[in-house]
């Protein structure tokens, strides 16, 4: 497609060496699960560490200074800054299949056996209570309410303090769901057309069909320009579509900030970030100004040997010599001071 047209760009794109699984938006650049391995790139491509785990990375999120892993059975905590581990990690039988950040700290993690765990922000365990087979954890209303995906298709409010309670917000039932973003969700339902909603936790603030659109999708985020949706066929659509049907190339996975950047890959390692028009125009001037400053270093630095140059000839009584080097800097003083100098030795 002509991304032009669709405003986004790609400003870079990196490979792994190994399949990728999962993928988390940090304020320090973009995680990535892939093998073993949790690498943190930051939002120029380059990598800042790698931390291994023993087993493989499904799913990631981040919270306040910190990444939470799910890998095999087990929940681990990393440290956002250099991505060490905090503990040896925590594990369920069967393991766990979904997690979120808490509102004020702390995690909220599904287990494959109806179960739902809260654990503090370091990753130790407080609190298990039976919630029934839980598909996707959506979001939280605040930190008693949380908004879950059940198993049969229903949108269902959890009370997570006092007396555990849960109640359907409807009696519709949704093949699929975006998480909530800023109080606002994507849902497929039954017979494949696309809704847009504002929950809470008793019904919808707002519940429209979004027209003209029939997808079957894999994820979702928020964007500056509204949703995008990553369909099972790789492609990146917007909602509300853009004109003509433009769309993005996406792969098998996608994140994002929220406003202006985009991040998608295909399992097989092909990542690419993606930046809205104003953000990509902001980074062709920060690289702009890098370059001039780095020019004017480079500069700076010449100009001073010359100039040390200039000193050790003139000390040595190299006057001629001394004086073609002021020159070239154009210290015209220091030229006539040299020349002043010579015919006083004549």
């Amino acid at each position: 497609m002509n991304v032009k047209e669709s405003g986004w760009n790609v400003a870079w794109s990196w490979e792994s060496a190994n399949n990728v699984a999962g993928l988390c938006m940090t304020n320090k650049g973009i995680a990535v699960a892939t093998g073993l391995e949790i690498i943190l790139i930051d939002d120029d491509g380059s990598a800042l560490w790698k931390s291994s785990l023993p087993f493989r990375t499904f799913s990631i999120a981040v919270a306040e200074g910190v990444l939470g892993v799910l890998a095999g059975h087990g929940f681990h905590v990393l440290k956002l800054a250099d991505g060490t581990q905090l503990h040896e990690g925590r594990a369920t039988s069967g393991g766990f299949s979904d997690l979120l950040p808490r509102p004020g700290g702390g995690w909220v993690l599904a287990d494959r056996k109806g179960h739902l765990h809260l654990f503090n922000t370091e990753g130790r365990g407080m609190r298990r209570l039976q919630a029934g087979n839980i598909r996707k954890l959506v979001g939280w209303f605040d930190r008693e309410h949380l908004l879950v995906h059940d198993e049969e298709g229903h949108i269902c409010c959890i009370r997570m303090v006092g007396e555990d309670s849960q109640r359907r917000i409807e009696e519709r039932k949704w093949s699929w769901c975006s998480r909530l973003e800023e109080g606002r969700m994507i849902l497929q339902a039954a017979d494949g057309g696309m809704w847009e909603g504002v929950p809470h936790p008793f019904g919808w603030d707002i519940i429209d069909r979004v027209e003209n659109v029939v997808m079957e999708p894999l994820d979702g985020t928020r964007a500056v320009d509204g949703w995008w949706i990553l369909g099972i066929n790789g492609i990146l659509s917007r909602i509300p579509p853009i004109e003509d049907d433009f769309v993005l190339d996406g792969g098998d996975m996608l994140t994002g900030d929220g406003s202006t950047t985009l991040v998608s890959s295909t399992r097989e390692g092909l990542l690419r970030w993606w930046e809205a028009p104003n953000s990509a125009l902001k980074r062709k001037r920060r690289v702009q100004s890098e370059v001039a400053q780095a020019r004017e270093d480079l500069d700076w630095d010449n100009r001073k040997q010359v100039f040390l140059a200039a000193r050790d000839a003139e000390d040595n009584g190299q006057l001629s010599k001394a004086a073609e080097l002021y020159q070239k800097l154009g210290r015209s003083e220091d030229v006539r001071r040299i020349l002043k100098l010579k015919r006083e030795e004549v």
